[in-house]
């Protein structure tokens, strides 16, 4: 990885910006804080292709200056070719295939029929998430969805001074650095505070095409998948503002269905059960499926000095 953490070493310091990297896949990057370029297709080395460069500054740009930072990493993207044999290498195996949609598709019908918000299907111990109704289905894989889960979890149980309960992770989650800081000042203990100011931008850029009911839903499903993790023999939960039932399968599969609260566990539970021999079926015929994220891949390098 030498050259290519070189090479956004050279991104950052030609551009000024704050940070660079590479992405794989998913949804082009928006924003008046960053530009990207795509990395020029090889036919001969095998490709890299659907790489892109990305430059993101701290603060907005003026388009004039946007236009220029873009010009300038075209040309750097395509002055170093030898990123593309590199990211050829570096890209993920796993392959979305027509049975991986499949599971997806089930998962949607399934969701749809229980009334859940989510339905999806994890293992016990890998980082891949093996199915998820969500349309489109974001880039966390499972170990992501495990401390996003526990931070919400943290966020749902906190109790402020004033006798206000949780803290709405969904109304943080767009704000800029300095208003974030801001709603966050009297949030006790500092230890609460810090972590949601350093984790929630990831999160953010993680998950940059979800609105608002998306993001509800989906800090729901990273708190249920948290929650299994931790004990897989548990099969529901019913508390306040969130609910979940799951099922196992094949000795090590979870599918889990993710409420917003209560919820009939009788109906979910039928329609579960009545799923569960045709999602075991597609989850079972999946090729092997290396640990990356289905959406986009990230190879992001940390500044030197």
């Amino acid at each position: 990885m030498d050259d290519l953490e070189r090479f956004l070493d050279l991104v950052r310091r030609e551009l000024g910006s704050d940070d660079a990297r590479f992405e794989l896949g998913g949804r082009e990057p928006s924003g008046d804080d960053r530009v990207w370029a795509s990395v020029p297709h090889s036919q001969a080395q095998g490709g890299a292709q659907g790489w892109r460069a990305v430059a993101v500054f701290d603060a907005a740009q003026t388009e004039e200056a946007l236009a220029e930072h873009a010009a300038k990493l075209d040309g750097l993207v395509h002055s170093f070719v030898g990123i593309v044999d590199r990211l050829a290498h570096s890209g993920p195996r796993g392959r979305v295939s027509v049975a991986s949609q499949e599971v997806d598709d089930a998962l949607g019908v399934l969701a749809e029929r229980a009334k859940a918000l989510r339905a999806v299907v994890i293992d016990e111990d890998s980082p891949v998430l093996w199915g998820s109704s969500e349309v489109p289905r974001g880039p966390e894989d499972v170990e992501e969805a495990m401390w996003i889960g526990e931070l919400a979890e943290s966020a749902a149980q906190y109790s402020g001074p004033a006798g206000e309960d949780g803290l709405d992770l969904v109304a943080l989650i767009d704000l800029d650095k300095a208003a974030r800081r801001e709603a966050l000042a009297a949030v006790e203990p500092r230890k609460l505070r810090e972590r949601l100011l350093r984790k929630l931008p990831v999160v953010r850029e993680l998950g940059g095409q979800r609105d608002a009911e998306a993001w509800r839903t989906h800090f729901l499903t990273c708190r249920a998948i948290a929650a299994v993790r931790r004990a897989p023999e548990r099969h529901e939960e019913v508390q306040d503002g969130l609910g979940w039932l799951a099922r196992d399968f094949g000795g090590i599969y979870h599918v889990i269905l993710v409420y917003d609260g209560l919820f009939s566990e009788i109906g979910a539970a039928g329609v579960m059960q009545r799923a569960l021999p045709a999602i075991e079926n597609l989850v079972l015929s999946l090729p092997p499926i290396d640990p990356t994220p289905k959406g986009a891949r990230v190879l992001q390098f940390r500044p030197r000095g």
